[in-house]
């Protein structure tokens, strides 16, 4: 008996070709964008390119992922696209730069801006420029929301000491919503005096002292025991940080603590035990 496609049957038969078919649609697409990225950056084109979909284990982004081959079927860069289209990441693979005099630090930051606006990414604010211990450069922007760094999110360039290509990588994690209305600095004041006079016995209370508030993107955590609000699992949250430093008898215990409060409604988000 021949099984086949058939118009009788179109359910679990048109299913898998329209899957097919997209599948294969999508592949081309990125394909195409990875050709197009690559040739800006100034990475050879190579003998085949192979696609795979897969799911990036620190941010849970579901990401296609395009691999040079060379003629033998070596890897020679990868290059990693969010399902819109937007560059994630690209890096030459076995690159070794041209032996010759570097470029100046100010140098590498004129190449690596750009590269990026080569690619419409966007870099608000001035680079940090650092040397690589391998060689060439770093050069990164912080991501900005709401003119507040977002730790560990932005986009780093790698550039060789000729300043040449060698890989760039975009991290931007889920942010919650930011609050329409911040608590004023003086209420988060209050409630971390609350929290200090619960914690500390009077003889000590006085050794705590505490800094201004400043605002910060944070992670949620449980540092204190404070039970994480519904939803905020896994996102970074707007917060009020309080730092608290110690002197006299107190400072034989402990160092310092900062504490998080949400910036819309105060809740605690956890914080971190200085040592």
């Amino acid at each position: 008996m021949t099984v086949g496609f058939s118009r009788s049957t179109p359910g679990l038969a048109s299913t898998e070709v329209q899957g097919r078919l997209a599948a294969s649609h999508v592949a081309a697409t990125v394909v195409a964008l990875s050709a197009e990225v690559e040739t800006h950056l100034g990475i050879p084109a190579p003998a085949s390119r192979s696609v795979e979909r897969t799911t990036d284990a620190l941010t849970g982004l579901v990401l296609d992922e395009v691999t040079d081959l060379d003629a033998g079927g070596t890897p020679t860069a990868i290059s990693r696209f969010d399902p819109g289209g937007q560059l994630v990441s690209s890096v030459r693979l076995g690159f070794v730069a041209s032996a010759g005099p570097s470029v100046s630090a100010g140098s590498a930051a004129r190449i690596a801006s750009g590269m990026l606006a080569g690619l419409h990414m966007a870099a608000p604010g001035n680079a940090a420029v650092t040397p690589r211990a391998a060689g060439g450069w770093l050069v990164r922007w912080v991501r900005l929301v709401g003119a507040i760094p977002v730790p560990g999110d932005g986009v780093a360039v790698q550039l060789a000491g000729d300043g040449s290509f060698h890989g760039i990588v975009r991290t931007q994690h889920a942010l919650a919503k930011m609050p329409a209305v911040l608590i004023d600095p003086a209420r988060v004041r209050v409630l971390t005096g609350a929290r200090l006079d619960r914690w500390f016995t009077a003889d000590v209370r006085a050794d705590a002292s505490v800094s201004a508030p400043a605002l910060a993107w944070i992670a949620p955590n449980e540092t204190f025991g404070d039970a994480i609000p519904a939803g905020a699992g896994g996102t970074i949250r707007l917060a009020w940080i309080v730092r608290v430093t110690t002197s006299g008898a107190l400072a034989e215990r402990l160092a310092g603590l900062e504490l998080a409060f949400d910036a819309g409604d105060g809740a605690p988000l956890g914080g971190d035990i200085l040592e």
